[in-house]
């Protein structure tokens, strides 16, 4: 019997599987936005499987999704000028660990997590959007058709990608060095992501953020005061004289241990140059995902705070600012 027992346990780690025990919970991604309040923004033994469409290709371990279909809220901003809040979130996007290699995986391709190699769900929130953080268990499944031409290029630039991410860290030079300091405005944070990657080493970021959810378990979400406004104003008037049309709409995820941190959704938070956020990592999806450390507690201004207008125009104040 000691045999068979020690067949029936190993299986699962000599064949690769996820071995999940009787308390973990196994869900089809679009069950996961009703089950915060029981699992919480950081779940225990929560796994998870669907079909996804693919923000672009893994850089540094990491890569954006959507489900089912790529849509974020910049692009869904561009289709309406007023944001619709229903029951169901329109905007469901994961950000994926891996340390498979997924040959051909770009932008608009669509994969597959497999229920019998599901993916550890490590995070997740609802605000303007649905978010969720992924550990892959096993390489997805793809779902598209690739040439046998296209599949040596793309195998040549997977190749390549890790080797100009270890040449940009190494680096020294005029376009930001990942061994010298950065401070920057968060509206900025592009430039960082262009210079040094996903994962970018000594930089920091200052700013006002609208917060988008309560601060629960250390997580929210926020994007940067006066984005949505002028978003709204942008699509109504059109008026590319007055406001930077097509300005694209970056969120922050802020992680922080904190103790007794309270934020409240539609509150307003200024980080100052004085204790600005260490920036974790930065995912592109529509807009880039930005992951900041918030290691000091920021001024927080409660819902219906008096600095609508300097919100407003403060990429103006910035570019007339010394």
């Amino acid at each position: 019997m000691a045999w068979l027992a020690f067949a029936l346990l190993g299986w699962p780690v000599l064949s690769g599987a996820p071995a999940h025990g009787a308390q973990d919970a196994v869900l089809p991604f679009p069950e996961l936005h009703k089950k915060i309040a029981k699992f919480g923004n950081r779940p225990r033994n929560l796994w998870t499987y669907g079909e996804f469409t693919a923000w672009g290709p893994v850089r540094e371990g990491v890569f954006a999704a959507s489900f089912p279909r790529l849509l974020s809220y910049t692009v869904l901003q561009k289709i309406s000028s007023f944001s619709v809040l229903p029951t169901e979130p329109i905007v469901q996007i994961v950000i994926c660990e891996t340390e498979f290699p997924i040959p051909g995986l770009q932008e608009g391709r669509r994969f597959a997590i497999a229920r019998d190699a599901p993916a550890q769900v490590l995070e997740m929130l609802q605000g303007r959007s649905f978010y969720a953080r992924l550990r892959l268990s096993a390489p997805p499944e793809p779902l598209w058709k690739c040439n046998g031409k296209e599949a040596g290029a793309e195998s040549a630039a997977e190749r390549a990608e890790p080797e100009e991410s270890a040449d940009r860290r190494r680096r020294p030079g005029k376009a930001g060095p990942a061994n010298h300091p950065i401070l920057l405005h968060f509206s900025d944070i592009a430039r960082v992501w262009k210079e040094r990657g996903s994962h970018p080493a000594q930089t920091w970021v200052y700013g006002r953020f609208f917060v988008d959810t309560d601060a629960k378990g250390g997580l929210f979400i926020a994007h940067e005061a006066g984005l949505a406004t002028r978003r709204t104003i942008e699509g109504l008037l059109a008026s590319a004289a007055i406001f930077p049309f097509g300005e694209r709409f970056d969120t922050a995820i802020f992680s922080s241990h904190l103790s007794g941190l309270r934020i409240e959704r539609k509150a307003v938070i200024e980080i100052d140059k004085e204790h600005p956020a260490p920036v974790r990592e930065i995912v592109p999806a529509g807009g880039l995902l930005v992951r900041l450390d918030l290691e000091e507690r920021p001024k927080i201004e409660p819902p219906g705070g008096e600095n609508g207008a300097k919100d407003f125009f403060s990429p103006l104040v910035r570019l007339f600012s010394p």
